[in-house]
């Protein structure tokens, strides 16, 4: 019984540092909504509430789906996921994720932009 007893703990303890490295050595992805889009920066108001910068750089990918996008694609108030380098400061993205809309929320804002009103 002291034997198994022994055993048991000494794999729990090997087990560890295995389940301890098995989140890490990677960035967190930042979810959001933008707030500001810059030539060298995108600004998101996280789903945590958090304000968060993110510089961009000349590899920065923009994606929406499949399709490549530019930065200059990227409107205020669009849903994105930012993949970082790392998690060191400052906070350089990788790619940008653009949410794309659904359909209803695009028939809604192409019916607000004809200037067309519901009754």
């Amino acid at each position: 019984m002291i034997k198994y007893f022994v055993g048991v703990c000494i794999a729990a303890l090997l087990a560890i540092p295995t389940l301890a490295l098995a989140h890490g050595g990677h960035a967190h992805n930042v979810m959001g909504t933008v707030t500001m889009v810059a030539s060298d920066h995108v600004m998101v108001k996280a789903t945590d509430g958090k304000d968060v910068t993110m510089k961009t750089t000349s590899t920065t990918k923009v994606v929406q789906g499949k399709t490549a996008m530019t930065l200059a694609d990227v409107k205020v108030g669009a849903r994105v996921v930012i993949v970082p380098v790392s998690e060191k400061e400052p906070l350089v993205a990788k790619e940008i994720q653009v949410g794309t809309a659904s359909a209803a929320a695009a028939a809604t804002a192409s019916t607000h932009a004809a200037g067309t009103t519901h009754k």
